[in-house]
């Protein structure tokens, strides 16, 4: 956009922005009829953010909506093949996901004086969301190899990991997808019924002991049968390698298994399991296995078979995740719509929408 005078922050301010046309990202097989009720419950929530902020200055607006079909609380199946594993879900409880996005694309100075560009195809689109039905952008996945991921699950299910929890707003608890992320999560549901499972201390334990010994076990085999370069040592660097693994082997297995002994002690074997950071297993046993989620812990779960009712039809929403990006300590509105959003949108009636 050409201006009559050089662009600066306060021109920028003074430019009007807008929303434009929305994007659509229909893959879910349905009806006609259950497009429109999908389609309908997403102008709805369109118009609560709308309201907020009609018009946008020095920002454009890029909205619109996804559907996918979607199974929850899926069991993995594991699956052999030329000594590998292959997994693939099976058993889930079949649903719809659907969304709303939006994000606001700050407009800025160009190269030349006298140039404004627009905000208009900015990646913005996970700055602000609704999804419907779908715990996947939750909940984070646990950072082991995928080989070990027979031993990662309960009920034939993923060990899944809660984002971090940030403390409330609008009495909701509010998350972060991780330490110092831009941005804040709510997760609504019915009331009197969890959407998740809470792993226990015994579990994970359990997992992780099982783990840890094929894990170094594999690991020593590849020390005392080394491949490439290695092979060049000589037997004693090699004796010396294996002895230091071995080490570190005896001592992380200690360390679990001393923690399995006193949260046996404390009869806290069936107490939520809340981790430090996002690794099944510390090598650096410096770390406390178990932590507080007001210090940042994570608290494992899994998908709760029992929370979907399969009375309902798959486009009802059963569960909603709202995403912001953070603004209550961002600068004034005129600079990060977020503010208002933080401030005036109305979760309360997101919540009424559940079953309905």
């Amino acid at each position: 956009m050409k201006t009559t005078t050089p662009c600066d922050k306060e021109l920028l301010l003074k430019t009007p922005g807008e929303w434009m046309k929305p994007g659509y990202g229909y893959h879910a097989n349905v009806s006609k009829q259950q497009l429109q009720e999908i389609e309908y419950r997403l102008r709805v929530i369109h118009q609560f953010v709308h309201n907020i902020y009609p018009s946008p200055m020095a920002f454009d607006a890029m909205w619109g909506y996804f559907t996918t079909d979607q199974n929850f609380a899926s069991q993995i199946k594991i699956e052999t093949i030329q000594d590998r594993f292959r997994n693939s879900f099976i058993n889930g409880i079949p649903t719809i996901l659907y969304s709303y996005h939006v994000g606001f694309c700050a407009y800025h100075c160009g190269r030349e004086p006298n140039e404004i560009m627009r905000g208009r195809g900015c990646e913005t689109g996970t700055n602000f969301s609704v999804v419907m039905n779908s715990l996947e952008g939750f909940f984070s996945r646990l950072l082991i190899d995928e080989d070990y991921m027979e031993m990662m699950r309960i009920d034939g299910r993923p060990i899944r990991m809660m984002p971090v929890f940030k403390g409330k707003w609008k009495e909701y608890d509010l998350y972060s997808p991780e330490m110092g992320s831009g941005l804040s999560m709510v997760l609504l549901h019915r009331d009197g019924i969890l959407p998740y499972i809470p792993v226990t201390r015994k579990q994970y334990l359990d997992r992780c002991i099982e783990w840890l010994e094929q894990f170094f076990d594999k690991g020593l085999k590849s020390v005392e049968n080394p491949e490439g370069l290695a092979v060049l040592m000589d037997k004693k660097e090699k004796d010396d390698q294996a002895k230091k693994y071995k080490k570190l082997r005896d001592d992380v297995l200690k360390y679990y298994r001393d923690e399995l002994d006193a949260t046996t002690k404390a009869g806290l074997l069936d107490s939520p399991a809340i981790i430090f950071g996002g690794s099944m297993a510390h090598i650096l046993i410096k770390y406390p296995i178990f932590i507080t989620q007001a210090d940042g812990g994570r608290l494992l779960v899994t998908e709760n078979p029992a929370y979907i009712k399969k009375n309902l039809p798959k486009y009802i929403p059963q569960i909603i995740v709202y995403t912001m990006w953070n603004a209550e300590d961002g600068p004034e509105p005129a600079l990060n719509p977020y503010h208002l959003y933080h401030r005036d949108f109305p979760i309360e009636k997101l919540q009424a929408m559940i079953d309905k």
